[in-house]
């Protein structure tokens, strides 16, 4: 789609945001967007505004993640809080951005669902004490958290054969025992979670391989999700 689908996309985004203009870039090739998002509770309370910057690579869209870096200094500079020292937002676990890159996003589409929830979270954790959708922890406990929330997977062990058997290409009859569980039929188990994890990328599945045989001596699930 490149320049032209992306020029579109924000021609439509701030038809409809009148809060938010184009900017000069400071990253080459990168497409600047400065404005303000106002949060509202559900009563349409006014819960904060923030000043962000969203920066989308050019080349890449849509098969691209935007970066976000909030401008007001609101959110404390820590993990905790999914920021950076530099005001970098990471949006949600790598994971879900890279399924969303794969397939190509359309940036208002992406603002409403990835970017405004981001800072209207901050807000109810503010006010309640946690995510309205829980939240993932950092480095490999969040990853490991990921894999047992999003695929209901309690051991490291399965987790590194799935992640084999995804990222070499490994084939198995889909009416016999499934290899990797032991479930009756492969196809009515382990398969669709190999399809479901081949979305996330082969450079994500081999990073995430990494870890886990790295962690495997000395980890469970159980102590991650603790």
């Amino acid at each position: 789609m490149g320049k032209k689908g992306l020029s579109t996309d924000i021609e439509n985004f701030l038809d409809k945001y009148f809060a938010f203009e184009k900017v000069e870039s400071p990253k080459t090739g990168y497409l600047a967007l400065e404005g303000k998002i106002s949060v509202l509770d559900k009563s349409d309370k006014l819960w904060g505004h923030f000043k962000i910057l969203i920066l989308i690579n050019e080349a890449e869209y849509p098969y691209t993640v935007p970066m976000v870096i909030e401008k007001t200094q609101i959110i404390n500079r820590d993990w905790d809080f999914h920021i950076s020292k530099k005001g970098e937002c990471c949006l949600d676990i790598p994971h879900k951005l890279m399924k969303r890159k794969g397939r190509g996003i359309v940036f208002e589409e992406f603002y409403r669902e990835v970017i405004y929830p981001f800072f209207a979270n901050y807000h109810y954790k503010e006010s309640t004490g946690g995510y309205a959708n829980g939240e993932y922890k950092h480095h490999f406990d969040g990853i490991a958290q990921f894999y047992q929330e999003e695929f209901g997977l309690s051991d490291l062990k399965n987790i590194v054969s799935l992640l084999e058997t995804a990222i070499n290409g490994i084939k198995y009859h889909p009416n016999k025992e499934c290899p990797l569980c032991g479930g009756p039929k492969y196809k009515k188990c382990c398969r669709k979670k190999i399809y479901d994890l081949k979305g996330y990328g082969l450079q994500q599945l081999k990073f995430d391989l990494a870890l886990f045989r790295k962690y495997k001596p000395q980890l469970n699930i159980e102590q991650v999700s603790n």
